[in-house]
């Protein structure tokens, strides 16, 4: 099932029953570490009395069996909770990365980004030494118990050293979370400052903004550092009030023991093995308050990902679809901002046949970069329908609706690999589909003077290229698979006059395959091939001109009125970006 389709999976269902085995083996190891405990209380109060060197050599194979035995089960705990952190990144991965995108591409408000650094804090937690001490935790109480049955006054001694241990545990934990959190916060902050600057090199250091982002990210690491620090001074006192804590309760348990050697209440063997007891009871205790940052930060993430995992998933059909045609039908739809009120399309209505090439143009912040994303289904509309078919495309399976879609949105960028896996998707392609989707684009010639062909890397989001050949190449990803429906998003910002007429071909190219293609465009040249042209202003369809209702002079303004006509001396080029309050880019006759 693919990753998107998974019903959301709470992580305490997933990690239930390896972490019941790993208790069922805590157990074992704990029982087996009452051995050392025996073999001091016998040595010290049958061999020593009796002399017996049989009886003491019995007692100590016995005694190193069931170590032996222990190390191997420990050596099976710790295996199984390292397999048991890696199932959980390969199980639960692919959903968060998954939910993750989806949040990221719809620009959701608050849409979580640590999805992964929080898989990867919770596995490495789980194959750590603290969560063997939350398995040995729970057997504490029977050490004490044993104690106990052992004497009551030493049982008493015990119990009251763990309690008052237990609460110095619980008041760090109380103390420190909130400055543990803060610190967590502060670093993600702090982290995404750098990776905006990292992501932006080209404008910090064209702009010499470099300083300024750098003076930005130290304040934020300063504010870190102070919080850090805050907490790491809470966290050295009660870590020297329990370390001194720790040891006074050995001092107490033998003093008390001796006390009662002296006045024959006791045994120095059950002396000796009470305070070895109660060190073992104590020692989880001990462990978890060392590494209460860990057991914080894990904590954390523990959160964050069950309350990303049950995020609900959007429904589809049931029943799968066919591959769809490329019949488009938009229907009174409507889009805000995300997280906002304000609308930025207002029941816009179109349609576009198969083998139709619909072109929509308007001014900066009209709305149809906003339309190409609703049309593709990255973002979800606010009210109103787009429809393939005759379907809702929020009730097609995304796995099989992808494939017949073609997207170039405006932000073009590649991913790290070759020429091929980035016109394949990075999916499982023969050569000959690459070649005929490059062919389609118009840049099979252009690909093979690469210096590698098809297997040229093309760096980190495709930087090893120009802005034009990143485009091009990502129009040949769009029209990877022959897709039903193409969007282009002003896919000429960045092409010349050569890389123009492969997009013009490219497009009549679809449009003679039967392919259904919506391009948003500044530039005439792009209209010139289009079967009927959008106007977009402030959100709202202004007109739609067919074709062949056009005037039948030179390409100039479209009258409000169609019975108007443009001049004929009305300039060919218009520009790639129409402010809202300039006149509308012109539709060609």
């Amino acid at each position: 099932m693919p990753a998107h389709d998974r019903p959301p999976m709470p992580l305490r269902a997933f990690l239930a029953r390896p972490i019941g085995a790993v208790l069922g083996l805590s157990l074992a190891v704990n029982i087996a570490l009452l051995a050392p405990s025996i073999y001091m209380l016998q040595v010290y109060d049958r061999v020593l009395v009796t002399h017996s060197v049989e009886t003491l050599a019995m007692l100590a194979i016995a005694a190193l069996l069931t170590l032996v035995a222990m190390g191997a089960l420990e050596q099976l705990r710790s295996r199984m909770l390292a397999l048991t952190g890696h199932a959980l990144e390969r199980q639960v991965g692919p959903g968060v990365l998954s939910r993750l995108i989806t949040a990221s591409a719809r620009q959701e408000p608050g849409a979580p980004t640590d999805g992964l650094r929080d898989l990867g804090t919770l596995r490495a937690f789980i194959g750590g030494p603290a969560v063997v001490a939350l398995c040995d935790a729970p057997w504490a109480p029977v050490y004490l118990a044993l104690i106990a049955a052992f004497d009551l006054r030493l049982g008493g001694l015990a119990l009251l050293c763990a309690a008052a241990l237990l609460g110095l545990s619980w008041a760090q934990d109380r103390s420190l979370r909130g400055h543990q959190a803060r610190v967590q916060a502060q670093a993600r902050a702090t982290q995404r400052v750098a990776e905006r600057s990292l992501h932006n090199a080209e404008v910090v250091t064209a702009l010499g903004m470099g300083d300024a982002l750098a003076a930005q990210w130290l304040r934020q690491l300063d504010q870190q550092q102070q919080t850090a620090e805050d907490g790491g001074r809470l966290a050295a006192r009660l870590g020297s009030l329990t370390r001194t804590l720790r040891q006074a309760v050995q001092i107490l348990m033998l003093g008390l023991g001796a006390w009662l050697v002296i006045r024959g209440g006791a045994t120095p063997g059950l002396m000796i093995a009470c305070t070895v007891l109660l060190a073992r009871a104590l020692a989880p205790v001990e462990q978890l308050m060392a590494q209460w940052r860990l057991l914080a930060d894990a904590r954390a993430a523990y959160r964050r990902l069950d309350q990303l995992l049950q995020q609900p998933l959007e429904a589809t059909a049931a029943t799968a679809l066919p591959r769809p045609s490329g019949a488009l039908t938009v229907e009174q739809l409507s889009a805000s901002v995300p997280g906002g009120q304000r609308l930025l399309l207002r029941q816009v209505s179109l349609s576009a046949r198969p083998g139709e090439v619909l072109a929509v143009i308007g001014g900066s912040g009209a709305g149809k970069t906003t339309l190409a994303r609703l049309l593709v289904g990255v973002l979800r509309p606010a009210a109103g329908a787009v429809r393939l078919d005759g379907a809702d495309i929020r009730h097609w399976d995304p796995a099989r609706l992808g494939p017949a879609l073609g997207y170039l949105p405006q932000d073009v960028e590649l991913f790290a690999g070759t020429v091929a896996e980035n016109i394949a998707r990075f999916g499982n392609a023969q050569a000959e589909a690459v070649i005929a989707a490059a062919q389609a684009a118009q840049v099979h010639d252009f690909i093979l003077r690469l210096p590698q062909g098809y297997d040229t890397p093309v760096g980190e989001r495709g930087m090893a290229l120009s802005g034009g050949q990143r485009q091009r190449i990502a129009l040949a990803r769009a029209l990877y698979g022959e897709p039903a429906l193409v969007v282009l998003d002003e896919p000429d910002a960045s092409l010349d006059g050569e890389g123009e007429d492969a997009l013009v071909a490219a497009i009549a190219g679809l449009k003679a395959r039967g392919a259904t293609v919506v391009a948003v465009t500044q530039r005439r040249r792009l209209l010139s091939v289009a079967d009927q042209v959008v106007v977009l202003k402030e959100g709202s369809v202004e007109r739609t001109v067919a074709r062949n209702e056009a005037p039948q002079n030179p390409p100039g303004d479209v009258p409000r009125d169609p019975a108007q006509s443009a001049p004929h001396n009305a300039p060919r080029d218009t520009p790639q970006d129409t402010p809202n309050n300039a006149a509308t880019p012109a539709v060609p006759a």
